[in-house]
């Protein structure tokens, strides 16, 4: 019996792993549980008005989202190396559809309750996700699969777009988190067959067990994923404020109407996930990452200044042009920055340094909005707020190009 059971286990190990329904897999639940993380951000006027509280209390909750997404992330080699990879996507998906439900009910403490625990399922999902494709992807293709693996962020933006606000017209805010979190249920139940077959290997790489503080003393000790790892906590406080204050500023500055505000946030996200996998795909043809990260620096930089121009007078098609070319940088880094930290990672430790390096990425995302939010409240204005997103991309472009230029034959 034990020999017939060592025979089934090779044999199940020599099984090829499916790279479209992998993909499939990890893409479903990045969308998913990026749009948990984005509906209050994309219904911020409708929830703000039914618990008397201000609209920019957004900045505030997406902070808290992404605090719990950094504890989260410090665990995930742990995680990773206990129940396995594809487990773990499953578990991030319950864990944030549980959390929808009780945002859902309807009172700020709640809310609350709500977005921490969508956080904790949020943070796992990268590390996870990067342990699998840095095991089953092509070299030479990885930071394409990584980027389209990071479609998914649009993707979900896409969604809460398209879908949040009709849903909360309609059916009143809390019908839209029931619906996420009915979405990110049938995504865990949809991942179960193939589970057992991709978390095969599951407990039998140390690294992925390795304790939170030695997965950071790995990046800090290493130059390139150190100064790596900041450069994402400045993309990421970037990409965080365009997106969730993008259906702010146009209602209540540039006076948009909700759904066309909720449009524009869709089609920004479209054709941000579009470029991911765009960039991705320059990445792996020029292979060069971090010089593709340095010019997604530069754009970021300009497009974040024309916005601090915007006025009620500015005609809406500029003001979408804008919007997008700011999305193919603020939102189109990720799969490449993820692609190079993984290929920098030692080979038994991905999902744990990757963890790591997302402490970064949260922390920027944990500061910057509520930053943007307290700018708000002393301007007055969004657009005016800019300022920080400009300083934010610039320290973003000198800290990727101390590693490119560092690392340049």
């Amino acid at each position: 019996m034990n020999e017939l059971n060592k025979i089934e286990g090779a044999d199940a190990a020599a099984q090829p792993v499916n790279l479209v329904a992998l993909l499939a897999e990890t893409v479903s639940v990045q969308a998913f549980g990026t749009l948990a993380v984005l509906v209050v951000a994309t219904l911020a006027p409708e929830i703000a008005r039914d618990l008397g509280v201000p609209t920019v209390i957004v900045g505030y909750q997406i902070a808290l989202v992404y605090f719990a997404g950094m504890i989260a992330s410090l665990g995930a080699g742990w995680a990773v190396g206990t129940f396995g990879a594809s487990r773990t996507g499953q578990l991030c998906m319950l864990i944030a559809g549980l959390g929808c439900v009780v945002a859902s009910l309807g009172s700020l403490s709640l809310l609350i309750i709500g977005s921490f625990l969508i956080g904790i399922g949020y943070g796992l999902i990268n590390p996870a996700a990067s342990e699998l494709l840095i095991r089953h992807s092509p070299a030479n293709r990885r930071s394409m699969i990584f980027s389209i693996k990071q479609a998914g962020v649009p993707l979900g933006g896409m969604i809460a777009g398209l879908g949040g606000p009709p849903l909360a017209l309609a059916f009143g805010w809390r019908s839209a988190f029931l619906v996420t979190a009915g979405a990110c249920v049938a995504t865990a139940v949809a991942a179960q067959p193939g589970r057992a077959h991709l978390d095969r290997d599951r407990g039998t790489r140390g690294g992925a067990r390795a304790p939170a503080f030695s997965a950071m003393r790995v990046v800090l000790a290493d130059p390139a994923l150190r100064w790596l790892s900041l450069s994402s906590f400045c993309f990421a406080g970037v990409q965080l404020c365009v997106v969730s204050f993008l259906v702010a500023l146009l209602v209540e500055e540039l006076h948009v109407d909700l759904v066309l505000a909720g449009a524009i946030l869709a089609v920004v996200q479209v054709v941000a996930g579009l470029s991911r996998i765009f960039w991705g795909y320059v990445s792996d043809l020029l292979r060069d990452g971090l010089g593709v990260l340095v010019f997604l620096a530069l754009v970021m930089i300009v497009s974040a200044a024309l916005v601090m121009l915007f006025g009620p007078t500015l005609p809406l098609a500029a003001v979408v042009v804008v919007f997008l070319t700011l999305g193919t940088s603020a939102v189109g880094w990720n799969g490449v920055l993820l692609a190079e930290v993984a290929r920098l990672s030692p080979a038994q430790a991905v999902s744990a340094v990757t963890g790591a390096a997302m402490f970064f990425t949260y922390t920027g995302v944990v500061l910057a909005p509520p930053l943007f939010a307290l700018l708000h409240q002393h301007s007055g204005s969004y657009v005016r707020s800019y300022w920080l997103l400009v300083a934010l991309a610039i320290g973003a472009l000198a800290l990727v190009s101390a590693v490119r230029f560092r690392r340049a034959p």
